[in-house]
C-alpha cells in the first residue's frame, strides 16, 4: 500500500524546478578533479530517515492513513557503524476538517497522535493521498532534524553527513559541521553552459561551487559531484549534490569533503535502485532502521 500511494504521490506537480544561484568559484562553472578518494575523520555520524504508511480505513470518501516514521545517526568508529541517536515516530494523518465530531473522537480514541492533512477544495482519493504524504515526508524530516541536532550537540568535534540539504539545520549547534548529499535533481540552481559543465563532469570530479539560498534566508554552499562514470547512462547516474551552510571554509573544504564522499561508495549498495547515487553508510542506517522498526501492522 504503501508503495502505491508513492506511485501516486509522485504523479503530483512537485517543488520548484528551477531556483536562483550565483557561481561563487571563478566567473563559470567547470570540472574540477578531486584526487583519491580518502577516508573521512574517525567518528564521523551519518543520518538518514524511512517513512512507511498505509490507508487504514475510510470516512465516506475521505482516506485515514497510519504512518510510521524513523531516523537515526550512526557514528563510525574502528571501521564500524553504532547507533548514536534514533527518533521514531508513528500517527494517523487525516483533513480534519471533513471529519464530524462523532468521527473526530473514533480516531482519537485509536490512541495515536492525529496529524491534520490538508482538506484542499473538495475531496479527490489522489490528491488526498498526495496531501498525506506531504505530511509524511515533513515529519520524517523532523525526525532527522531530531537525530542530527542530538548527534552534533552531543559530539562538538564530529563531522555528519545528512541525507538531503542542510538549510533546514541552520538553527542546529555545530550545523557547520553537516554535509548535505542531495540526491534528487528536481530544483535546478544552474543554466545554459553551467549547468551542462555540472550535468556532464567526469567521475570523481566536482562542480565549481555556488551559493543557492533556502527557507528563511539561509544559504548554503553547494557543488555537484560525480560518484560513478555516467558514459551511455542518464545525464543524472552517479551524480549527488553536496551543500555546506555557508560559512568560512566552507568552500575551502570542498575538495576534502569530496574525497571522503567518493570513499564512501564502497561497498556498493547494490540492491538498492538508487545504488549510484548512495552512499552506502547511508544505505546502512536505512537497513538499521528498517529492522529497528520491525513488521508492519
Amino acid at each position: 500500500m504503501a508503495r502505491g500511494l508513492a506511485r501516486e504521490a509522485a504523479r503530483q506537480p512537485g517543488g520548484r524546478p528551477f531556483a536562483e544561484a550565483r557561481v561563487v568559484e571563478g566567473r563559470d562553472v567547470r570540472a574540477i578533479p578531486v584526487g583519491e578518494p580518502v577516508t573521512g575523520p574517525e567518528g564521523m555520524g551519518f543520518v538518514d530517515g524511512i517513512q512507511r504508511f498505509a490507508v487504514e480505513g475510510h470516512f465516506g470518501v475521505t482516506p485515514v492513513v497510519r504512518a510510521q516514521v524513523a531516523a537515526a545517526a550512526l557514528e563510525r568508529h574502528g571501521g564500524a557503524l553504532r547507533c548514536a541517536a534514533r527518533s521514531v515516530e508513528e500517527f494517523l494523518t487525516v483533513p480534519r476538517d471533513r471529519l464530524t465530531t462523532d468521527q473526530w473522537e473514533a480516531l482519537t480514541d485509536v490512541g495515536l497522535p492525529i496529524q491534520e492533512s490538508d482538506p484542499g477544495p473538495r475531496p479527490h482519493p489522489l490528491l488526498d493521498r498526495w496531501a498525506a504524504v506531504q505530511v509524511i515526508e515533513q515529519r520524517r524530516d523532523r525526525c532527522e532534524a531530531d537525530a542530527a541536532a542530538r548527534f552534533l550537540a552531543a559530539r562538538p568535534d564530529a563531522w555528519l553527513v545528512v541525507d538531503g540539504g542542510v538549510t533546514g539545520l541552520a538553527a542546529v549547534r555545530g550545523a557547520d559541521r553537516a554535509i548535505g548529499v542531495v540526491k534528487s535533481h528536481e530544483t535546478q540552481f544552474l543554466e545554459a553552459t553551467d549547468l551542462e559543465a555540472a550535468l556532464t563532469l567526469p567521475a570523481g570530479s566536482r562542480s565549481s561551487a555556488f551559493v543557492r539560498r533556502g527557507a528563511g534566508g539561509v544559504e548554503a554552499t553547494s557543488w555537484y559531484l560525480r560518484l560513478w562514470p555516467w558514459s551511455e547512462e542518464d545525464l543524472l547516474h552517479g551524480l549527488a549534490r553536496v551543500e555546506r551552510l555557508t560559512a568560512r571554509g566552507a568552500l575551502d573544504s570542498a575538495d576534502d569533503v569530496s574525497r571522503w564522499l567518493l570513499a564512501e561508495r564502497s561497498p556498493v549498495a547494490d540492491r538498492d535502485p538508487r545504488w549510484e547515487r548512495l552512499l552506502y553508510p547511508m544505505h546502512h542506517v536505512e537497513m538499521y532502521m528498517r529492522a529497528e522498526a520491525g513488521g508492519w501492522h
